[in-house]
């Protein structure tokens, strides 16, 4: 797997993506007459059914997926297509992979495969695109025709693709035309009259709902001076990846997309390096589908006749930028976009699925098409819409590109890109530099100069090997406990130019925060030692003011991922000196304010604690721990103390969740003026009267933990003869009792 901050390149086809065979896809479900009914086309309820996906060697069988229609204007077509969620009703089912399989009918195409050709192009010149086969579809044991298996985007299509994949995914239709709207973030985050849907909607870290990146990015590629737009933009934005893309959709024809259309592209926020990147998808609009215009011939520099798409015109205004365009048109070209891949391809997909197209009583519903049509398609236009076959477009798209693109004396370098892992934990900064499409390093030198509390150093950069579809090269930088650092990168090519990256000095945080907040305590596995207000036992991370005065929480977030300080937000609670607070780590944000997006794991991981300084993420706590036990903390030895131990739940100090660390729970240790005495036995359930909610633990004399939990009362029933600590902590206050049982 490539490792370079673009892709980590394609994913094994495995079962679900079988390229070379065409497997079968069985539906069974109760409720077709329902989903197919005229007034039901456009309802996105999911209904229950039974999945079975059959290769000629293997069948898989997954229950109680869900399954509806899908798509916009093919809901009415009489070739409809489907959508299997196997998590519509079991949050953590998913099948090879997958928590989604998107079933499209390609009722316009009579080849039925130009959305996977485009697909393959892509991906073969290593874009970040969907997995796309073709599979025959059986529904109640009714054949209902060949039907491509493309790929969902979603969570899971990034992390098989990113490094640290959880960054902020858009996905953009019409009209996203990324027009400046306004600096406030919620201003981009408007639904048109005759959609449901955000034309900019989120689709992962819903939680935080925050869109302040993107209008960020979109602030920039709007109102920058044309001067000064490459530093600005570059430093949000993957420009080179865009121009690759651009290229190749403008070769493909897909007009349906951000250029042509204003619509049909996501845009993710990596983690790795902060920056927006371009992705396109909904590419069956392509190679000669042409509902109006003509595409074979349209000026690749003037691709649209608009000039509200500011991502493609204003970025073809600046020189470097056309020419690396204009070398992409190339190498496409060269490299990948040929007649001779494309007939090739082709005529191999008609082989193999002209049976099962022969079969298919819906393939010629919505235009006539027949099975010679889909044995011509390939070479043979069908006209109307189909204006071009996918070798006549081909032929044609790239005979009129070469005679529009510019004449570049030089190959236009790539567009280096440099980052830092930021915020730093261990005093030592990581520069890393990348360079796309990149045939040969020699020549090439990279440099990042740090400045560390007002002293300058240079660091070479090492060369640390060919990625796919570039190179990298890297640096770990001494920052010997510095406060205040500054880095910036600097690349020569052999014809010795240079570029910065970012152009100006960027700031990270090399020591934490002044916050009196700290991490105090955190149970990575909690088998029912406490409970939530719900009754159950989800991870916990315990908080502590250690200051003098209170402190609200309202700018901090929590996290068990260093590369994504955002991940949970902290609600507006205020914390008296000296007081806890205990969060949930049971990733059930619907259960409470208090509960995250995200679990712990025992076997290792790690507790950060962040906020934004200068606009920058700085730690203000963290902890990392491995191979934790049942009902066992870590935590520091007393509150807010430097050394951590783990607390034993069978000792005298076991843990404390919402009460101090490192106290004995025993009752010698434990000085009250008055013990309520309670009866151990009762022909009715007995309980302690707390007088309102609140966090309990209950432990006999010893120490050991007898009952926890949340409630305004606590059981005593069958109690032991003997003396109990009773601890109680509400968000206004923490008692501690002695009880007598009797």
């Amino acid at each position: 797997m490539a490792q370079g901050v673009g892709t980590n390149w394609h994913p094994e086809n495995g079962m679900a993506y079988t390229s070379e065979a065409l497997p079968e896809v069985h539906i069974t479900c109760s409720e077709m007459g329902w989903i197919m009914a005229q007034e039901n086309w456009y309802s996105n309820v999911e209904h229950p059914a039974t999945f079975v996906f059959t290769t000629e060697t293997a069948s898989d069988t997954v229950e109680n997926v869900g399954f509806r229609l899908r798509g916009n204007t093919s809901r009415g077509a009489p070739k409809k297509s489907f959508k299997v969620s196997f998590n519509a009703f079991e949050d953590d089912q998913s099948w090879s992979g997958l928590k989604k399989m998107n079933l499209n009918g390609e009722h316009n195409d009579p080849s039925s495969m130009r959305a996977r050709l485009s697909w393959e192009c892509l991906r073969d010149a290593g874009v970040p695109v969907s997995r796309s086969t073709h599979v025959k579809l059986y529904i109640n044991g009714n054949y209902y025709g060949l039907y491509s298996n493309t790929e969902h985007i979603d969570g899971e299509w990034l992390e098989k693709r990113f490094d640290h994949a959880h960054g902020n995914l858009w996905k953009c239709t019409y009209p996203a035309n990324l027009a400046f709207v306004s600096s406030n973030p919620d201003a981009y985050k408007f639904t048109p009259s005759w959609s449901n849907q955000r034309v900019y909607e989120l689709k992962t870290n819903n939680l935080s709902d925050d869109y302040s990146s993107l209008a960020e990015f979109i602030d920039i590629l709007n109102n920058t001076a044309l001067e000064e737009l490459p530093c600005a933009l570059e430093e949000v934005f993957d420009v080179d990846a865009y121009l690759k893309v651009a290229a190749g959709e403008i070769l493909l024809g897909h007009w349906d997309n951000y250029i042509g259309n204003k619509n049909n592209f996501y845009l993710y926020e990596r983690t790795t390096d902060s920056r927006l990147m371009y992705i396109p998808y909904d590419m069956d609009n392509t190679m000669g589908i042409q509902w109006f215009g003509e595409w074979t011939d349209q000026d690749i520099y003037n691709w649209t006749n608009e000039n509200d798409r500011a991502l493609y015109t204003r970025l073809l205004e600046v020189p470097h930028y056309r020419d690396r365009f204009t070398w992409y048109i190339q190498w496409w070209m060269q490299e990948y976009y040929t007649s001779q891949w494309l007939d090739a391809r082709g005529e191999w997909l008609i082989q193999l699925m002209a049976d099962a197209v022969a079969e298919d009583g819906y393939y010629p519903l919505s235009y006539g098409f027949d099975l010679e049509d889909f044995e011509n398609s390939i070479q043979s236009a069908w006209g109307s819409h189909v204006a071009h076959s996918p070798s006549d477009y081909t032929t044609s798209r790239l005979f009129w590109a070469e005679i529009q693109l510019d004449e570049v004396e030089a190959d236009a370098p790539p567009i280096v890109q440099c980052w830092a892992e930021s915020p730093v934990t261990h005093d030592t900064l990581h520069v890393k530099c990348w360079a796309p499409e990149l045939e040969n390093t020699s020549g090439w030198s990279f440099e990042a100069e740090v400045e560390i509390d007002g002293t300058l150093e240079v660091y070479a950069l090492s060369y640390s090997g060919a990625e796919l579809h570039g190179h990298q090269w890297d640096a770990e930088i001494p920052l010997n406990g510095g406060t205040d650092v500054f880095w910036r990168a600097t690349s020569t090519d052999p014809a010795g130019s240079q570029q910065t990256s970012p152009c100006s000095w960027t700031r990270v945080w090399n020591t934490p925060s002044n916050s009196p907040m700290r991490i105090n305590e955190v149970m990575p596995i909690n088998d029912a030692f406490n409970v939530d207000e719900n009754g159950n036992d989800g991870d916990w991370v315990e908080l502590i003011n250690t200051g003098d005065g209170p402190v609200n929480c309202n700018g901090l977030h929590l996290s068990n991922r260093l590369m994504e300080p955002w991940r949970w937000p902290l609600p507006s609670v205020t914390l008296e000196s000296g007081q806890h607070l205990i969060i949930w780590c049971d990733d059930d944000t619907e259960a409470g304010p208090l509960h995250t997006n995200f679990t712990l794991a025992g076997s290792g991981d790690e507790a950060y604690l962040f906020r934004k300084e200068e606009g920058i993420w700085r730690v203000v706590d963290a902890v990392d721990w491995t191979d934790a036990l049942p009902n066992f903390s870590y935590g520091r030895i007393n509150d807010g103390a430097e050394e951590w131990v783990w607390f034993n739940p069978n000792s005298s100090t076991p843990p404390t969740p919402n009460s101090a660390n490192g106290a004995s729970n025993s009752v010698e240790n434990l000085t009250v003026d008055a013990a309520p005495v309670l009866p151990n036995i009762c022909s009715q359930p007995c309980a302690l009267d707390l007088g309102q909610s609140a966090h309990f633990q209950l432990y006999s004399s010893t120490g050991s933990a007898v009952n926890s939990g949340f409630g305004k009362t606590v059981q005593i029933n069958h109690l032991p003869h003997g003396v109990y600590v009773l601890h109680q902590q509400s968000l206004d206050q923490h008692t501690s009792k002695k009880i007598i049982v009797q």
